[in-house]
């Protein structure tokens, strides 16, 4: 069953610098504000579907990362979300990922095939609260095996009733 949505708290004080940072990293999907109330929630989506990613000024206030600081050294001792979104394309991640470096975010590991999961393109950025987000290409010959398999038999289906029920 698929996610419906991401909600991820901002505390007051970084509600914008959240707002900005996730609407200039997911630029390249199209990503725009649903809703909004000023300084307090917000829902972004994509150009087809609904608001799948919300921010909110609950949770108290967090403090931001050190961009002088590596990834490593910014979460020690800290326990944040970790967030995958799915993209189209190695293109797409490539993409996402140079623009959520713009948009103010730390490298937590560069784009690449990932040693895990034969072609699993995927690249990692914390956001400004220590959140890791990634972007994902994963397109396997498993994986598009098993999409095709539908229609592959259907075709099957129709061979074999052509073949033997309508003669």
């Amino acid at each position: 069953m698929p996610i419906h949505h991401v909600s991820l708290p901002t505390g007051t004080s970084n509600y914008t610098v959240m707002r900005d940072f996730y609407l200039g990293s997911l630029q390249p999907f199209g990503y725009k504000v649903y809703m909004e109330q000023q300084g307090c929630f917000c829902g972004l989506q994509a150009p087809r579907g609904g608001p799948d990613i919300w921010l909110h000024c609950g949770g108290g206030d967090f403090p931001r990362l050190d961009a002088s600081l590596s990834a490593e050294e910014n979460l020690k001792g800290k326990s944040r979300v970790h967030v995958a979104i799915e993209v189209g394309s190695r293109n797409k991640v490539d993409e996402w990922y140079r623009a959520a470096l713009k948009a103010g975010g730390i490298c937590n590991g560069a784009p690449g095939e990932r040693s895990y999961a034969k072609g699993y393109y995927a690249a990692f950025v914390l956001d400004p609260l220590g959140n890791n987000i990634e972007a994902v290409y994963f397109n396997p010959l498993w994986l598009q095996a098993m999409k095709a398999a539908p229609a592959l038999l259907m075709g099957l289906a129709g061979v074999i009733f052509g073949r033997f029920v309508l003669g």
